[in-house]
This record gives C-alpha cells, structure tokens and sequence, in this order.
C-alpha cells in the first residue's frame, strides 16, 4: 500500500477515536481503559468552603418538573447538587454526568406524622398530575457564575427535626474518585424533600418522572433555577450529554424506573441491591414476605424521606397525611395480594428501556432479595438491553462502601475501578475489557473468588423428590418465623412437626444457577385464617464444616483489612482500606428459599400473577402450588447434601415475629395502627401429598 494511503488511514482512524482517548489540555485523560485524575480533590463538606481556587464546582440548580404535587398552582421544583470539574464548567471539555437519583439523601427521620384512620382516608390521587404553566426566566447564567454564588449551607447542614443530628447532603462524598477523573456528579433527593417542593410520592410514577427531568435539563431541554423564586435560569452547557445512573437500594430502584421512560440523554444504569418490582419488595406470590409487619411500608418510606415536611405550612402537612393515609389503606385492601395499586407501580413491562446496564446484586441480600436483579435483568433484555450482573456474596451493601472507606478486589480491578471502565465505555465511548465482561460475574461461595460466566437457566437440571409417596401434615403451631431460628433450630437435618425434610446426595460438584421451581401438592382445612404461608428452603449440608458466607442477624458480612488505605482514589480525596469478605464454618449454609399464601395457588414467578383469587379455596381439597424460590449461583462440592425443608415461615424479623402476640390496646401504646398489621397466623397447618411433589433446581454442569 502506497506510504500516503496509510497517512490518510491513520489520520481517519484518529478522528474515529472517542474525543476523551485524544486527551485535549483540561479534558479527561485515559489511561488504561479507565479515566484518570485530572483535578485536585477539595473538601465540600466544610462551611467555610468556597469555589474559588478550586478545581471543582459545587452549587445547588432546583430543575422544573412538569407536575404540581403540592397544589400550589406552580410546577414543582426539586433541588438538585451540582458537582462539576472546573475544566468542564470553563469550556475545556463536555463532562459525562453521573447521576444518583435518591430521596435519603436530604434528611430522614424528621416527619412522623400520626395518619388516619384506617379507611377514613378520601384523596384524589389524579389531582396530583396536574400540570400548571411552566415558569419564565427572567435571565439566565452560567455554571461559572452559579458557582461563583454557592453557598456551602444549601448541601451541608442540620436539620432541627432530625433525631440524629446528621450532616447533610448524604452521600455527597460517595463518588469522588470519578468527580477528580472528569465525571460531573450530580444528585437528587427529589419531590417533597428538604429544599424541594412537591410531596414525597413514594414508588409512583410521579417521582420517576420528576427525577427524569433533571436529565432533560442536563441535556438543554428544561430549565432549571438558582433559587424556588423561579427568577433565574441555570444553563448545562458543560454537559456532554451522556449520563449514566447508579445508587444502591432505593437510588438503584430510581436508575430503573428512569430507564423504563427511556429519556434521551441516559446512557447507562448501573442499580446496586435495587427494587425491580416495589410489590415484590414486600410481598412474595400473594402474601407479605416477612421483610415488614405492616400493608403500609410505601407510606412509612414516602413519610421517611419527606424532609420538606416538618416546616410545611399546616395546610399542606393535613393534605400529605391524607396522601399517606390513602396509601396505607390501599395497601390494606389487597393484604399481600397484587392489584391496581401495584399495577401503577410497575414498570416491568414497559417497552421503553434504551439504556445499558451493569447489575449489582448480592446474593445473601435479605433486605432487596436477589429475585430483583432477575425481575430487572429480564425487563431490559426484552428491550435488546445490554445487561452484565455483578453477583457477590455480601448482604445489602454497595462493594465499595463509602461510609466503611473500604473496597474489594473483584478479579483485576477494585469494585471503583470496574465503575469507572463502565462509565468510560458507555459514556466516553472508551474500547476497554468491558466489551468482553461476561453476562454473569459471580463470587464462588466456596473461595470468595470472583469467576465469570455465561450460564443461567441453561435447561440442565436436577429434580429433587420426597422418599416414599405418603402424605405428611405440618403445624404452624410452633414454627419459627425468623431466618436465624430457621438455620439454627428447624433446619436440623430431620423431619419435625413444623417442618418436611427431602434429601438428596451430590456426588459429583454441582453448581445450582438460577430459579428452583417446588411443585407442591397441598390441602389445609383452615381456609378461614389469613396469611397462610407455605415455604420452601434450600440448604446446603455437610457432616463436617465447611466455609460459607454468614451475614448473620445484622445481614452484612465481616471484612478484614488486606491493606490499610491500599487505595488511591485520587490527590486530596480520602483513601479507602482495601478489604476482603470474612467466611464462617458451618455445617448447613441456606442456598435458596421462597414463600407464597396457601389461598392463592395461581400466583406465579411473575408479580403480576399474584392477584386475589376469585373464589376462595376449599378446605380439605388438593391444589398444586409452584414455588419460585430466590435465584441462587451456588456451588456444592462432591460428599454434600442438598436438603429441602417445607415449612410454614421463613424470612421474618424478629419484630414481625412477635408482634402477632399483643393485643390491639398493646399494639396502639407502641404506635402501630392494628388494622394495618400482617397477621402471621400461627395456628394453622397444611398437609403434603408426596406423590405429586417434587422440586427442579436448575444447575450448570
């Protein structure tokens, strides 16, 4: 080939390069396949802090949403943190935005409200879409000369009502290391928290809405403001308009219902311990799942966050009561069943998905059980998403914890350092290692050791039936209701009155790689009692003890410190240790476990098959149930034994356990509204027909 036909090609392929490769003076700077520092960190959390001198920008915008919440006639304005590289702000280079959509984050705690009456409340809940005229500013800056007019006081600061006497903005630290690498940070707590208007609508598409706005406005196609007089517009021509979400627990849950309105400008999610499915969070086919004792927990979190509230005007607190209320008593009316109020909450099914995705689950999580990431990994790959899951073995908790200062290795790279190839390649464009991450990134329980995989629901499985075809009755007389009794006592490795064991030995190492169905056939002559549960566990046993990941009763694991401050996340920032999950010794690790309500058969995988049966179920006459039990990647070495107990409860807090023992005069002196409480009936039982029972657990060979 002639010398001046390769000069032409290396000069085109040059200009094919993604702009942050080429490295410009003040842009970001790639290395690696990941971005690199380019800003020296400062310190926001410090009243006396200013913008001037520094590397980077903090100031406060309120973005317009285009729904009245609190009936003030105005659309509501939601506060939004801004923290953006001076370079960016300055015209040197476009920044990609990472964005955290999460309501904790301006104050909880600090509105306890005393609600009314079960089934008093009367609230339009339509009233609330309302879209007034949008406002016009009079002028609009910059982001130069909104910083220039930061005050410190509008992110750090405490409120009177709180109980903790907490700093806020929370989380404001927690992505620094990708603030100092060129990334724009910016955060939300939304609707009806502190510095916003609107009410705290919990879970309602209302709230994704408002918190898709802020991406319109960091993409040009929404104002937002300097101050809630509406006065003065704030323009985002710093940003490169690619945004990518991440946050773990409620801000995870956020990330996917922005991504299922399929916003221009959103690029990428990453959800870490999210609710896919708000019904599911709680509920488990067609009965509360133990996790809560009450119908009424999208009104305790929406009462939870609502900042605003404590220095609201006495006319909008009765009107947010009675919101909450309504909420409450529609929980009430479906007791555990699906129905229209989870219908509105369920963004499983829609078509708009647009964006990539990196999920982040852990596999012993008893607070967002992993049956999320599947819920959610489903709803985007039937969109043409692409989707990678990152599966760990720790409770609920975000592998790099920035309240801890600890991150772990997984493989190569620390959990930040993954992050930061996924934002580099979704948002920058970057060709790195992430375009040959596999579908599954799971952590072997045996080892700790993090290996990837493809394999998931292949079609190979193992089917697990009783011994003998007798029928077998189980009481719930005496069963306990919480996981840690569960492990400790009922699963014992023999069969009890409250409790049905089925065996089988692995022979040949074995590892379990998706959902176990249960197929139980099931009579109970007590179909006048309400939440009649039926369970399943999966354990895994062994004669001598062997190493497994124990979260205990307070659902996270202990770590040791493999190097202290071992990580470098950039000049000024603070470091983090560098950390490492401890293994206990047991004999029996749970594997897996479901539950669903003895009066509703029909309930399947899919939340949405939960809804109330027609006509109630006889008393003494058979039905077949499947349980769905939570989606597992687990390894059983060769000489262990896979058990199966069927049993009345598992999953409960030690709260939801006792609370069925006091009388409703007890339950009203501790604050708890007795018509919302779950009863956990205990005094039933059910019999099992052997002959038509058997379980299909899906394994990967």
């Amino acid at each position: 080939m002639k010398s001046w036909n390769i000069r032409i090609l290396l000069f085109l392929a040059l200009l094919l390069l993604p702009c942050a490769v080429c490295a410009e003076e003040g842009g970001i700077r790639i290395e690696n396949g990941m971005a690199m520092p380019i800003a020296r960190y400062t310190d926001a959390q410090d009243l006396d802090y200013t913008n001037e001198n520094s590397d980077l920008l903090r100031f406060v915008v309120y973005v317009e949403t285009d729904y009245d919440t609190d009936l003030d006639g105005k659309p509501d304005l939601i506060k939004t943190m801004v923290q953006l590289p001076r370079a960016a702000a300055e015209g040197r280079y476009q920044a990609p935005v990472i964005y955290e959509a999460r309501p904790y984050i301006a104050g909880m705690y600090t509105f306890n409200p005393d609600l009314l009456s079960p089934g008093t409340s009367e609230f339009d809940e339509d009233s609330l879409y309302s879209c007034p005229p949008k406002r016009v500013p009079g002028n609009t800056i910059t982001a130069l000369e909104a910083a220039s007019r930061a005050d410190p006081a509008d992110w750090y600061y405490v409120l009177d009502s709180d109980p903790f006497q907490q700093q806020y903005l929370g989380n404001l630290t927690a992505y620094d290391a990708y603030l100092v690498r060129g990334f724009a940070i910016v955060q939300s707590a939304g609707l009806g928290t502190w510095g916003s208007e609107g009410i705290q609508c919990c879970t309602s598409l209302l709230e994704a809405k408002a918190f898709a706005c802020v991406i319109e406005w960091l993409t040009g196609r929404r104002n937002a403001y300097t101050g809630l007089d509406g006065e003065t517009s704030v323009s985002a021509d710093w940003c490169s308009g690619r945004i990518g979400m991440t946050g773990r627990s409620y801000a995870g849950a956020m990330a996917f219902a922005v991504a299922a309105l399929g916003v221009q400008g959103l690029e990428t999610i990453v959800p870490v311990a999210a609710p896919a499915s708000w019904y599911d969070y709680a509920n488990s086919q067609g009965i509360p799942s133990g996790l809560l004792s009450t119908y009424d927990f999208v009104a305790d979190l929406s009462a939870l966050c609502a900042s605003r509230f404590p220095c609201a005007d006495e006319a909008l607190q009765h009107t947010y009561i009675r919101y909450l209320s309504f909420l409450r008593d529609r929980q009430i009316e479906l007791q555990g069943d699906y129905g229209p109020f989870w219908e509105e909450r369920n963004l499983l099914n829609s078509p708009d998905f647009r964006v990539s995705a990196l999920i982040v689950q852990g596999l012993n999580d008893d607070t967002v059980h992993p049956k999320q990431f599947d819920l959610m990994r489903s709803a985007l790959l039937q969109c043409g998403c692409e989707v990678r899951c990152l599966l760990h073995q720790n409770g609920h908790v975000t592998p790099a914890n920035e309240q801890a200062k600890t991150d772990i290795l997984i493989g190569a790279h620390t959990y930040t350092d993954w992050l930061n190839l996924w934002f580099s390649h979704y948002l920058l464009g970057v060709d790195n290692e992430i375009s040959q991450m596999p579908d599954f990134t799971v952590q072997s329980n045996q080892d700790g050791r993090f290996y990837g995989t493809d394999r998931w629901m292949t079609g190979d499985t193992l089917r697990l039936m009783p011994e003998g075809s007798e029928t077998y009755t189980i009481s719930a007389q005496h069963a306990h209701m919480n996981n840690q009794a569960l492990l400790y006592d009922s699963l014992d490795g023999t069969s009890g009155t409250d409790h049905r064991l089925w065996r089988m030995d692995i022979t040949d190492e074995t590892t379990i790689s998706g959902i176990a169905e249960v197929h139980l056939r099931v009579q109970t002559a007590d179909v006048d009692r309400n939440a009649l549960m039926l369970s399943v566990v999966l354990v895994d046993s062994a004669e001598e003890a062997f190493p497994c990941f124990d979260v205990g009763s307070i659902g996270v694991l202990e770590q040791q410190v493999i190097q202290k401050n071992g990580i470098d996340r950039g000049e000024g920032t603070e470091p983090y240790d560098l950390v490492s999950w401890k293994q206990s010794l047991r004999n029996r690790s749970i594997i897996a476990y479901g539950s669903m309500d003895l009066h509703n058969p029909e309930a399947g995988y899919d939340p949405a098959s939960a809804v109330k049966r027609e006509n109630s179920i006889a008393a003494n006459t058979w039905y077949t149930y499947t349980l769905y039990l939570q989606p597992a990647y687990y390894t059983l070495p060769a000489g262990h034994q896979l058990e199966l107990y069927i049993l009345p409860f598992c999953g409960f807090s030690d709260d939801a356990a006792s609370y069925d023992s006091y009388t409703s005069s007890e339950l009203e002196e501790m604050g708890l509204t007795p018509a919302a409480m779950v009863p956990f009936t205990r005094d039933y039982s059910f019999t099992v027909d052997h002959a038509d029972s058997y379980a299909v657990i899906p394994v990967s060979r």
